[in-house]
């Protein structure tokens, strides 16, 4: 899964090639803005026109042929060489090594996308050029962020790596998974009838009963049920008791898993069909649900859910393995007490500023902007959040 923080990194080391050429490349125009989507321009990049016609196929191009060329770039002073890991060409397999690393890649990149990814690319060849010949790659605190970036990005790996690593569970470890949960795949069909527990607001003039008047008339209605009366019309009667005039809510909830009704009415899934639960009663309503159906949900149905929660719990449990492996202990003279940490909106990158915003660099060849608030991405490589939900 690409990582923003690596891609900001990676692009702020420049890629030591030795391959060079003096074929020009065509300046291009400064194009128009691209509309918002899947293909958005990146941060800091314009949007190229549409072409005229469709790209050719990057295939066609040989992998030892020149893509990028930096006409001048390190020119040689006084009849000397240029300096060493100056950059004048890229080749295509030189290329889309780096692409490649950057992103997945099983997708597809758009040319006009991979195109400003190469401009971006070059220019920031060419400025970490004359960064070098200013020496500044020895200053002290340009190598404190190099190490502090490697580091970072060992980090994000290592959760790539075990994302990867659990990303296919066996059949086994999904028949042992379903066989030690089989109740999680028990499915009822339910009925329900909900007694609010006030009147409604519409009929101020209806007293609102005790607690002990609550129960003895969710228990009546309980009983009726129990006794072969129509839920339909006990729904109903139950609304106009409570002055509600619009339309009595559905009795039908359909199929239902554990897990996805409110805890207390857990005991539900122990019934068998065509049984009738006690009262479930809150602050809001009381509650009287009749099992319609049982039906246990083969394996061929959830494997896929347990393949992705197997992937979720095994990656949580590997972190947290590394995790624990490692005691941490801060001097409180130094840092002072621990405080509850403050939300942060940004990630931060070294030696520069947030990571969203003006000035954040290009994201890579087809990644668009993460969920969330001004498309920040997600913070690791960690599986998606547990897939197993339940029917509605």
């Amino acid at each position: 899964m690409l990582r923003f923080t690596l891609w900001a990194l990676a692009l702020s080391c420049a890629i030591t090639c030795t391959t060079y050429g003096q074929q020009p490349s065509p300046q291009q125009a400064p194009p128009p803005a691209a509309p918002a989507g899947p293909n958005a321009p990146m941060p800091g990049m314009a949007a190229n026109p549409a072409p005229a016609s469709p790209a050719p196929a990057a295939t066609n191009v040989p992998m030892n042929e020149v893509v990028i060329t930096l006409k001048g770039a390190c020119q040689a002073k006084a009849g000397g060489t240029p300096p060493a890991g100056c950059i004048s060409s890229l080749t295509r397999e030189q290329f889309e090594k780096l692409t490649n690393a950057l992103q997945q890649p099983d997708k597809p990149v758009p040319p006009e996308v991979r195109r400003r990814f190469a401009t971006q690319y070059a220019k920031l060849l060419t400025f970490a050029d004359a960064a070098r010949e200013l020496g500044l790659q020895n200053d002290p605190k340009v190598q404190e962020i190099y190490r502090f970036a490697m580091t970072q990005i060992l980090a994000e790996n290592l959760n790539t790596h075990y994302t990867e690593e659990f990303s296919h569970p066996s059949d086994q470890q999904i028949q042992a998974y379903y066989d030690q949960n089989v109740k999680k795949y028990m499915e009822v069909t339910l009925q329900r009838i909900i007694i609010p527990a006030t009147p409604s607001q519409a009929k101020p003039d209806l007293p609102k009963p005790t607690e002990a008047e609550r129960t003895a008339y969710a228990e009546k209605i309980r009983e009726r049920w129990v006794a072969g009366e129509d839920p339909v019309k006990l729904q109903k009667e139950v609304m106009e008791h409570n002055g509600v005039t619009t339309t009595a809510p559905d009795i039908n909830v359909g199929a239902r898993r554990p897990g996805s009704l409110p805890q207390a009415h857990d005991g539900v899934f122990e019934l068998k069909a065509n049984e009738i639960s006690p009262v479930y009663s809150d602050q809001a309503a009381a509650y009287i649900y009749k099992v319609v159906s049982v039906r246990q949900v083969p394996l061929s149905e959830v494997k896929a859910t347990i393949s992705q929660t197997l992937q979720q719990q095994m990656f949580k449990d590997k972190i947290q393995q590394v995790q624990d492996a490692v005691t941490v202990t801060l001097n409180d003279a130094y840092f002072g007490p621990d405080v509850p940490p403050t939300p942060q909106r940004n990630m931060m990158r070294p030696g520069g500023p947030p990571m969203r915003g003006p000035g954040a660099p290009p994201m890579p060849p087809g990644a668009g902007p993460g969920p969330g608030a001004g498309g920040t991405p997600p913070s690791s490589g960690a599986p998606p959040a547990n897939p197993e939900s339940s029917p509605k």
